[in-house]
C-alpha cells in the first residue's frame, strides 16, 4: 500500500475527537482534553495516566 493510499484511509478510520478521548478514559487516562489546529488538519491531545504502583 502507497503512502498516498494509506494516509487518507487511516485519517478516515480514526476516532473523532470525542470518541477517541473517550477511548482514553476507557483505558485510564484522566483530564482528557483535545485542542484542534490549523482548523482541524491537526489535533494536539492531552491526558494523564497515574504511575502504576509497583
Amino acid at each position: 500500500m502507497s503512502a498516498y493510499t494509506y494516509l487518507p484511509e487511516s485519517v478516515s478510520e480514526f476516532p473523532q475527537y470525542d470518541e477517541f478521548c473517550g477511548e482514553l478514559r476507557i483505558v485510564g487516562f484522566t483530564s482528557v482534553h483535545f485542542k484542534p489546529l490549523s482548523g482541524g488538519v491537526a489535533v494536539l491531545y492531552t491526558a494523564r495516566k497515574e504511575r502504576l504502583e509497583h
